[in-house]
């Protein structure tokens, strides 16, 4: 694997998060979202500048856009949008107190306004998924928009929360599943005076499945997530972990889902009953969460976290790889093979704040290649701190990734060996 681009040093670039690919089709552009700081959280006054490169011709950024709904996580959602992936990119922003998606074609310059921020979109480009980002904006620092502060949304539970469905042609919304619907599936006594919300969206390959985090913050300050699925209009919601530990994942194909998280043991299941977690477990979450702050291999071995391999729909679940891939990280499948997966690891002490891009195959549980950058050291443990997202393009022959060395927020563009594409073939 080598580096074949690299963004200019002149400003901040980067993209955001790992299920949205910064390239087009062919993969000739290079969309990127550029700051004039790299420094702080981001205010509501704050515009971030939306373009791409022609990253094979010239390093000249080509803007195209602004919005002021965005984080550093995730960026805005930027993202080419279609079947043809090339002319139209679809992100969201704040305009007129809300906050909305829009689509803006960079080639006729026309833009339309569609009337809530979007989270996952469909693959033609038909319909997408959406979270209440006024709720999101209490509860979820670093991952939330600024400039909406609904006061009526900062309560523990929200009953107007859940999950919407946005037409992309006719600009319908429809809420689809309601947080309501999520508190009687299957309760547990530590949901009862907890703060709830939604996150992590994604479609599966086909469409057809959606899968989403549903988590609540204990008055321990403990999280609980569950991971579930559900078809687009709604029908069909299946829990697929209960065991309230669930981090990133990633659909492996149009029925597999892979993910880090714990399977039910001991510990986790303690964490489902108010009291015991409260008396047991909450005298011991400052230590606990300083080893996860700094990723220790020991934070591992306490909640058993893995790669876990979900089927859709099924109660069957496992450890994959536990023995090599041992770090929470951001994983994705390449859609021309998915045996081949990409994932990353978070800057931490005792890796001397390096970050790992992983490149690894799941038919011989080996790593094909890997590379390793050192994060800007003052920002490791904030919410400004900048993960390496590994971004694959929609043919699977790139990597887009984002760094923060020295002084300055980049993008890199790497192309994956002859070894790995005769693979994935």
């Amino acid at each position: 694997m080598k580096k074949v681009f690299e963004t200019p040093k002149n400003q901040n670039y980067f993209f955001g998060y790992y299920d949205k690919s910064p390239l087009n089709s062919d993969n000739s552009k290079l969309l990127a979202c550029q700051s004039s700081f790299n420094d702080r959280i981001q205010n509501q006054n704050d515009v971030l500048t939306l373009g791409y490169f022609n990253w094979k011709k010239s390093d000249d950024f080509i803007p195209v856009a602004e919005t002021k709904a965005w984080n550093w996580q995730q960026g805005c959602m930027l993202q080419w949008l279609g079947k043809e992936l090339n002319s139209k990119i679809i992100y969201n922003d704040r305009i007129n107190n809300k906050f909305v998606t829009v689509i803006f074609d960079i080639e006729t310059k026309i833009k339309t306004q569609l009337p809530m921020a979007y989270y996952t979109v469909s693959s033609e480009g038909k319909f997408a998924l959406c979270i209440d980002n006024e709720r999101h904006y209490w509860h979820r620092e670093g991952y939330n928009y600024q400039g909406i502060k609904n006061t009526k949304k900062k309560v523990s539970v929200d009953i107007e929360d859940g999950i919407w469905r946005l037409d992309i042609k006719n600009k319908r919304v429809i809420r689809i599943l309601s947080m309501d619907s999520l508190l009687n599936y299957k309760p547990i006594p530590s949901m009862r005076e907890s703060t709830h919300y939604i996150e992590h969206l994604m479609l599966s390959p086909n469409n057809k499945r959606a899968a989403f985090l549903h988590r609540w913050i204990m008055k321990t300050g403990d999280m609980f997530s569950r991971l579930y699925t559900i078809n687009p209009d709604g029908s069909d919601l299946y829990l697929l972990n209960d065991s309230g530990r669930m981090s990133h994942f990633c659909w492996r194909n149009e029925s597999e889902i892979i993910g880090w998280g714990g399977l039910s043991n001991l510990i986790n299941a303690a964490r489902k009953y108010e009291n015991i977690s409260k008396y047991l477990i909450k005298p011991v979450l400052p230590l606990y969460h300083k080893l996860l702050s700094k990723r220790a291999k020991i934070s591992n071995l306490i909640s058993g976290d893995s790669y876990i391999l979900f089927q859709d729909k099924t109660n069957e679940k496992y450890k994959v790889f536990a023995n090599v891939l041992k770090y929470d990280g951001h994983p994705s499948c390449l859609r021309s093979n998915e045996d081949i997966l990409i994932t990353d690891t978070y800057p931490n002490k005792d890796e001397d704040f390096y970050q790992k891009l992983y490149i690894f195959d799941q038919r011989e549980a080996m790593m094909k290649e890997f590379i390793s950058i050192k994060h800007n050291q003052k920002f490791v443990n904030s919410a400004c701190r900048c993960d390496l997202h590994p971004k694959v393009s929609h043919d699977g022959n790139y990597i887009s990734i984002d760094t923060f060395t020295d002084n300055y927020r980049s993008m890199c563009l790497f192309e994956i060996g002859t070894e790995l594409e005769q693979n994935a073939k």
